[in-house]
């Protein structure tokens, strides 16, 4: 599958949480080309539910690929003409409304990845029972971090934790940072919103994915979340390698 030696299986979940009213979440299993997604609205932004499903839609009707390169291409360009989209009908709606959405890709073509993203959703590759953040967030905290003014520690319960500094619809033009390399046998890669980032650690999310099936881990995830109150939607997709 997907023109390497390896095969994949793939699942994803999404919930509205115990809080909000509307999920304004969106995620994408591809599975016939290895493309899979997840957004996350803006929300308190005009329709945010849209900007999410709006960019799962583009994503969607990606073919399948050639190559790597141009499957990397299609996705960045897709996700661009996206953001310019959702930009100008935000812009129409009103001079200080926004349409956007977060979102992090991963695509794989000949056993590599590539992930790219805009936000604060998160791409963690588990392997070896170890989960590793391979994405960084576009966050103020996070620059705050960056910089040394704060902790990771502080960072986790700062009152601004929750605000973004790039998301695709929010500017006049697309900012996209990507990490790739080679998958191997047993590798498992999550992508989440922050609803589930924001309320499992990585330590935990590693242990449930050890310890359960495919399935079966993602649906622990999200009744995870539920017990601690699901303040926010939550949307993952789980994607697993085997040799």
């Amino acid at each position: 599958m997907y023109n390497g030696l390896l095969t994949y299986r793939s699942v994803g979940r999404t919930h509205r949480g115990k809080v909000r009213r509307l999920n304004e979440d969106a995620f994408l299993e591809k599975t016939d080309i290895g493309l899979f997604a997840v957004a996350d609205g803006m929300g308190g932004h005009q329709r945010g539910d849209v900007a999410s499903a709006r960019i799962v839609d583009a994503l969607e009707a990606i073919p399948a690929p050639a190559d790597g390169r141009s499957f990397l291409g299609a996705v960045r360009g897709a996700l661009e003409v996206t953001n310019a989209d959702l930009y100008r009908q935000g812009a129409a709606i009103s001079d200080d409304q926004t349409m956007g959405a977060t979102v992090v890709a991963m695509l794989i073509f000949d056993d590599h990845f590539a992930c790219l993203w805009a936000g604060d959703s998160r791409f963690y590759r588990i392997r070896n029972g170890q989960a590793e953040l391979l994405s960084k967030d576009h966050s103020f905290v996070q620059e705050l971090v960056d910089a040394g003014d704060i902790t990771d520690e502080d960072a986790e319960d700062h009152p601004m934790r929750n605000v973004i500094t790039r998301a695709i619809g929010a500017h006049d033009g697309t900012e996209l940072d990507t990490v790739h390399g080679p998958v191997e046998a047993g590798d498992i890669f999550l992508l989440a919103t922050d609803g589930v980032t924001n309320v499992c650690s990585a330590e935990e999310i590693a242990q449930i994915i050890a310890q359960e099936g495919l399935s079966e881990s993602a649906d622990q995830l999200v009744r995870l979340c539920l017990e601690r109150g699901a303040p926010d939607n939550l949307s993952l997709v789980v994607v697993e390698s085997a040799g």
